[in-house]
């Protein structure tokens, strides 16, 4: 039995490195599954590919996942076992995408490429009854090489682990940490449990209760030897079916990996068989016989999963108004596979980025007083000409910064006279314009607002790379520059006040240590306004940098953590005259609202609030990208016409040739 399972370890181990390149692990789906106490098909459909669970590599095509996490971008994993299609040799004009039957277009195809740091969020979840003591053994002797496995493999790994009878128990919360995770699995003891089936679902779910981070693989890991108990199966221990506990998987664009029993002493049935899960999963559900021995074909074929995948990206077009499964095909040639993916309803309006793969969400409007100029946040990159902030501080002395996305505009070589600047509809007289760069020096309070939870390990890292390279390129672009640094998680901590030592503020970002955290959502808004209490210079661009990768609190959000709202910061940085640049998520592991989700700030902000998605490009790219709004920017300075300082919003258009952009400062109110 020892040898057997550390086999089964020494496989798992094999399928978790995969996750550099592969999402998911396909099980083949079945037919519908029956809701307990009752002999009718469940309301729940699953493609029907066969009556029995095969291991992938069993076909010429294999889906062996589908991550549709940042829907309506969907990402499928395959395989195809043919001389040319396991050499790489394969390219998008070879595959065919289906949705529902509708052919897609395909944005982008990739083979393996071990070089890339990846992410992968690893829950292990261990029946810990007496009879799996030779398991528990073989994983304490195992754990080790297993995460040594996922570190060689350059996987950014979060472990957690949870154990189950009738109970579950949560023996360790996320860790990056190997020991960490390592002393909780020392810690298991075989006992107890005699009395078949155990809450297998339940500590699924819990599972899914710990949160994933939207930018990593998700995948659960779990090894059993019983059945499960499932609501109204005559016991109080469990509180879900296994049509539910699919449905959440899906839901979560996580992929499951049950290392359980063919046969057990018990009779199986619809309702306490996991290998049910599995079939339900379509292309997320992977299943590995605990008491089998023939694990060496088995191996090979999952050797091969890791090695010869393609990655198939595209962006569906269809927007639901409720959570619906998607049945998903693709093609080479004559031969194919199928699997399926929940489409989550949105309540956002999504339109891809001009001249990119990546897609870009647009949140629609609210219909508050604070909304922007547009039905659109202003994103990075996505026009030609970018308002990255607004300074009314000096009223009626109005300046503007923009950016203009052209090889002659980023180069400086624009001129006043290719400016045009209106005001509430009124043409302006440009009276100072200035490039980053020219002889006369500009001036900038920049204030960094940085989540240090534990799930921001990697981003501070690369903060602290290229924070030197940051100062060296504002102080080239002769830009007198004073830095501060914030630190927020359910509390806000000043880690810097204003310098303009850049030694100063390299020392502080190298100061900064990624932990805890992991209960979002974080005191955001009350970091923001902690950076607006450090007083900005009046004659300075005020710029706020907010990076983080979750929801912030509010006021009477249930917690004491925060003493703002969303519409109650957006004043306060127009007030101010503030840019404010969003480096956030468009995925939580929660839910967003309009009282929680900062792109609601970036809208209400206007022509001064910028978003770029955290997790739609490597970080450090991120940096060099506000390195260059920071360093490639026209200071355009007017006076108002109407002196009136009566507190009422003003709207602010530039235009350069057919492009333009607007956004919004308030005209100061009289003291």
């Amino acid at each position: 039995m020892k040898i057997r399972f550390i086999s089964i370890l020494f496989l798992c181990t094999c399928i978790l490195i995969g996750t550099l390149t592969v999402g998911v692990f396909a099980g083949p789906t079945s037919g519908d599954i029956p809701s307990p106490g009752t002999d009718e098909q469940s309301t729940v459909s699953y493609p029907n590919n066969g009556n029995s669970i095969s291991i992938p590599g069993m076909s010429v095509v294999d889906i062996t996942g589908i991550n549709a996490v940042n829907y309506p971008t969907v990402i499928t994993y395959v395989t195809v076992n043919t001389p040319a299609g396991r050499a790489g040799e394969l390219t998008k004009d070879d595959f065919h995408v289906f949705e529902n039957g509708d052919p897609m277009e395909i944005t982008s195809v990739s083979f393996p490429d071990k070089a890339t740091r990846t992410k992968l969020d690893l829950a292990i979840l261990f029946d810990d009854t007496g009879s799996m003591s030779d398991e528990i053994a073989d994983m304490k002797e195992k754990v080790k090489g297993l995460t040594d496995s996922i570190d060689v493999a350059n996987i950014d790994c979060r472990y957690a682990l949870i154990s189950f009878n009738d109970a579950v128990s949560l023996k360790q919360g996320w860790t990056s940490n190997p020991s960490i995770i390592k002393s909780a699995i020392d810690s298991l003891v075989a006992d107890g449990g005699d009395d078949a089936p155990e809450a297998d679902l339940d500590a699924i779910e819990a599972a899914l209760a710990l949160g994933f981070r939207p930018d990593a693989q998700h995948m659960i890991l779990d090894i059993t030897d019983e059945k499960t108990h499932y609501r109204d199966d005559g016991t109080p221990f469990s509180q879900f079916t296994i049509p539910e506990t699919a449905s959440h998987l899906l839901s979560n664009g996580t992929s499951y990996i049950l290392v359980g029993p063919a046969s057990t002493s018990g009779l199986f049935n619809v309702h306490n068989d996991k290998k049910e899960l599995v079939k339900a999963l379509g292309g997320s559900g992977l299943f590995i016989d605990i008491h089998s021995d023939e694990f060496s074909s088995i191996l090979d074929k999952i050797q091969s999963i890791i090695t010869q995948t393609y990655t198939i990206g595209y962006y569906t077009p269809h927007v639901y108004g409720e959570d619906r499964k998607i049945a998903l095909e693709v093609q080479v040639g004559n031969d194919s596979d199928s699997g399926l993916y929940t489409a989550t309803r949105q309540q956002q309006t999504f339109t891809p980025e001009t001249g990119s793969d990546r897609i870009i969400p647009s949140i629609e409007q609210d219909a508050e007083d604070y909304s922007s100029t547009d039905d659109s946040m202003s994103i990075l990159g996505s026009k030609v000409v970018d308002i990255t902030g607004i300074n009314g501080v000096n009223f009626p002395y109005v300046i503007t910064y923009v950016t203009v996305n052209t090889t002659k505009g980023r180069s400086g070589g624009l001129g006043k006279d290719d400016f045009q600047v209106y005001e509430d509809g009124k043409l302006m007289n440009i009276t100072e314009f200035s490039f980053t760069g020219d002889s006369s020096q500009s001036k900038l309070d920049l204030a960094i607002v940085f989540d240090d939870t534990g799930s921001m390990r990697d981003e501070i890292n690369d903060l602290k790379e290229k924070v030197l390279e940051l100062t060296d390129r504002i102080a080239t672009a002769n830009i007198d520059c004073r830095y501060a640094l914030i630190t927020f998680k359910d509390s806000v901590t000043v880690k810097q006040d204003w310098t303009s030592d850049a030694a100063a503020i390299k020392e502080a970002i190298d100061g900064l240590n990624a932990s805890e955290g992991f209960d979002a959502p974080e005191a955001n808004l009350d970091a923001i306004e902690a950076a607006l209490g450090l007083r900005f210079r009046s004659d300075a661009q005020h710029m706020i940098l907010d990076i983080t990768d979750d929801m912030t609190h509010y006021r009477n959000d249930g917690t004491p953590f925060s003493k703002y709202t969303i519409p109650e910061t957006a004043g306060n940085l127009l007030n101010n005259g503030t840019s404010f640049i969003l480096v956030g998520p468009t995925m939580v592991s929660g839910s967003f609202n309009q009282d929680n989700d900062k792109r609601e700030l970036v809208k209400a902000l206007g022509g001064s609030g910028l978003f770029i998605d955290v997790h739609g490009n490597e970080f450090i790219k991120i940096l060099d990208s506000i390195q260059g709004i920071i360093t490639q920017t026209y200071t355009i300075g007017y006076y108002t016409p109407d002196p009136n300082p009566d507190g009422v919003k003003r709207t602010v258009e530039i235009h350069v040739g057919s492009d333009s952009d607007s956004g919004q400062y308030i005209a100061a109110a009289s003291e």
